[in-house]
C-alpha cells in the first residue's frame, strides 16, 4: 500500500492543483493570455487522453516495477522540460508529459496494483493509497509556493523532477523486490478461477472491447465523471470565482486544508463501506455531495457557503477517488483491467481537458459563476439518476444468474 501511496503523492506534478500555481509565471514569462494558456493545456490534456487508450495498456503487460520506474523518470524529464520551456510547442509538449505521466500513468498503475494485488481489501487499501494525493494537495501547494518565491517557476520545477525521481526511484526497488513472487499467485489465483465451474457476470474476466459493448458502462460512465468534469472547471478558474464572490484569495486558499482533510476521512470510510457493500452500488451516491454544494455556491456570497462548497466537494473526491477502481474490477474483473481502468481514466482526463475550455466561454461570454455552478449541479444530479437506474439493472442481472 505504501507504493500505491507514493505513487498517487508524486502524482501531484501532473495534476491541475499544482500546475494552475505556475500558470501567472508561466503567462507572463512567456507573453500567453488566460484563454492562451488554457487552449494549450487543454489541448496537451486531451492529448493526453487520447494515447491513455493506449498506454494505459501497458499495466496489463509490463512488469510493474520496470514500468513504474520508467514512468517516474519520464515525469522527472517532463519537469525539466516544462523548466526549459520556451514557446507554445515546448510548453505544450511539456503539459503532454506531466499530464499523461503524472495524472494518467502514475494513478492507473496505483489504482489497478492496489486492487488487483489485494483484492480482498481492495477498497481499504486504495483508500490509503489514495490518501497520497489528499496529502499532496495538503503539502504541495505550500512548498512550490515558496520554492516559487525563492527561485522562481523554472528552478522549482527542475527541483521537483529531481527530487521526484532521485526518491522514487530507490522506493520502487525497495516496495517491489518482492513483486514477482505476489505477481505470480495472482496469475495462479486467475487459472484457478478459469477451472473452476462457476462462472458469474460478476466475477467474469471481460476485455476491453467487451466492455465497449457493455450498455452498463455509457449508463455509470456520465456520472463518474461528473466530479472531475466539475472541479477541474472550477478550480482551473478559481481566481475568477473569487474575484466574483468577492472574496480574498489568501482566505479562499486557506480553506483547502479543510477540503484535503476531509477528503481523506471519506477515502477511509469510503474503503470500508466498498469491502463491506461493494462499489457499484455506491456509484449513484458518488457526486451527489459535490452537485449540494454547487447548490450553496450559486445562492451564497459568503466565504463561510464556499468553505461548506469545499468540504462536500471534499467528501465526493474522497469517495470517488476510492471507490473507481473497485468499481471496475466488481464490473469487469481483474485480468485486463489495466487496459479498462485507462479506458475510464482517459475519459476522466478527456472531461478535465474539456471543462477549463467550457467555463472559460462561457465566463467570456458574460455567463456568471453562480449559473455555472447551477448548472453544473443540475447535470450532477441527472447524471447520479442514470447511474442509479444503471445500478438497478445490474444488481438485478446479477441476481438473476445467483445459483
Amino acid at each position: 500500500m505504501l507504493f500505491g501511496f507514493l505513487m498517487t503523492f508524486w502524482s501531484s506534478p501532473g495534476q491541475t492543483f499544482l500546475i494552475s500555481l505556475f500558470s501567472g509565471e508561466i503567462r507572463a514569462d512567456l507573453g500567453l493570455s488566460d484563454g492562451e494558456f488554457a487552449a494549450i493545456y487543454s489541448a496537451a490534456t486531451l492529448g493526453s487522453a487520447i494515447v491513455m487508450v493506449w498506454s494505459g495498456t501497458l499495466v496489463d503487460k509490463v512488469d510493474l516495477k520496470r514500468l513504474s520506474i520508467a514512468i517516474v523518470i519520464g515525469l522527472g524529464l517532463g519537469c525539466g522540460m516544462m523548466s526549459v520551456s520556451v514557446g507554445v510547442l515546448s510548453l505544450l509538449i511539456s503539459l503532454f508529459l506531466i499530464r499523461q505521466l503524472g495524472q494518467g500513468l502514475m494513478y492507473v498503475t496505483s489504482a489497478t496494483a492496489m486492487v488487483r494485488y489485494l483484492d480482498e481489501h481492495k477498497g481499504k487499501s486504495n483508500a490509503l493509497a489514495g490518501m497520497g494525493y489528499a496529502v499532496s494537495e495538503a503539502m504541495m501547494p505550500s512548498i512550490l509556493v515558496a520554492l516559487l518565491l525563492w527561485v522562481g517557476w523554472r528552478i522549482s520545477w527542475q527541483i521537483a523532477g529531481l527530487v521526484l525521481v532521485m526518491f522514487m526511484v530507490p522506493a520502487i526497488l525497495y516496495l517491489l523486490r518482492n513483486h514477482g513472487q505476489r505477481h505470480q499467485k495472482y496469475t495462479e489465483e486467475l487459472l484457478a478461477i478459469d477451472d473452476t465451474a462457476e462462472s458469474t457476470y460478476r466475477r467474469r474476466q471481460w476485455t476491453r472491447t467487451e466492455v465497449l459493448r457493455d450498455q452498463l458502462f455509457y449508463l455509470f460512465a456520465p456520472g463518474l465523471m461528473s466530479q472531475p468534469l466539475m472541479f477541474t472547471g472550477f478550480i482551473f478558474h478559481q481566481v475568477h470565482l473569487v474575484e466574483s464572490k468577492g472574496w480574498s484569495l489568501s482566505a479562499w486558499a486557506s480553506l483547502f486544508a479543510m477540503y484535503a482533510l476531509v477528503s481523506v476521512g471519506t477515502k477511509i470510510v469510503t474503503g470500508i463501506l466498498v469491502d463491506r457493500v461493494g462499489a457499484i452500488r455506491m456509484v449513484p451516491l458518488v457526486a451527489l455531495p459535490m452537485g449540494v454544494g454547487l447548490v450553496i455556491l450559486s445562492l451564497s456570497s459568503s466565504l463561510v457557503w464556499g468553505g461548506v462548497f469545499l468540504v462536500l466537494t471534499g467528501i465526493t473526491v474522497g469517495f470517488q477517488s476510492t471507490m473507481t477502481a473497485p468499481f471496475w474490477s466488481e464490473m469487469y474483473g481483474n485480468r485486463h483491467l489495466g487496459s479498462i481502468k485507462s479506458l475510464g481514466t482517459s475519459v476522466m482526463v478527456f472531461c478535465t481537458a474539456l471543462s477549463p475550455v467550457i467555463i472559460g466561454w462561457s465566463i467570456d461570454k458574460g455567463i456568471s459563476m453562480d449559473t455555472l455552478a447551477m448548472a453544473g449541479a443540475i447535470y450532477i444530479f441527472l447524471t447520479s439518476a442514470l447511474a442509479w437506474y444503471a445500478c438497478e439493472l445490474k444488481m438485478n442481472s446479477m441476481r438473476t444468474i445467483k445459483p
